[in-house]
């Protein structure tokens, strides 16, 4: 896949936790998976990922390594943690991307918050680090 940068899908019969997943890459869901590893220019991959976002195929699995990979980023600031939101709306609002089943009530509980800074809090280093334990020890 481009860049080398690979994610977990599932076919649309599968959950998200089940051990048959597959790796694959194809037009249909590697913008999916860009926008989730936040491989490239935000509003670029965001834009790419609405664009397939509404066709059928398979949906991507986001998983707690996924976020911990971006949140590590944002610390470092690789990312600009201004743009955290963003992602989090693009990845929480897309109907193909799943939530894997053994995280799926912190990872929303985290997209949600982080996409709502006007009812939490604006994203910063230190939210960022905050969430990490979280992730690190839920």
């Amino acid at each position: 896949m481009e860049g080398g940068f690979e994610q977990r899908v599932q076919p649309m019969a599968l959950g998200c936790g089940e051990e048959s997943r597959l790796l694959m890459a194809s037009e249909k869901i590697g913008p999916l998976v860009r926008l989730i590893g936040w491989a490239g220019v935000l509003t670029n991959l965001v834009r790419e990922a609405q664009r397939v976002d509404s066709e059928d195929g398979a949906s991507v699995c986001l998983e707690r390594w996924d976020v911990k990979q971006v949140l590590i980023r944002c610390i470092s600031a690789e990312l600009d943690v201004a743009e955290l939101p963003e992602w989090a709306e693009a990845v929480h609002m897309s109907e193909r991307i799943e939530i894997d089943d053994t995280d799926v009530d912190l990872l929303t509980q985290f997209l949600f918050e982080i996409s709502s800074p006007e009812l939490f809090e604006q994203a910063t280093v230190e939210l960022c680090q905050r969430w990490m334990g979280r992730l690190v020890d839920g």
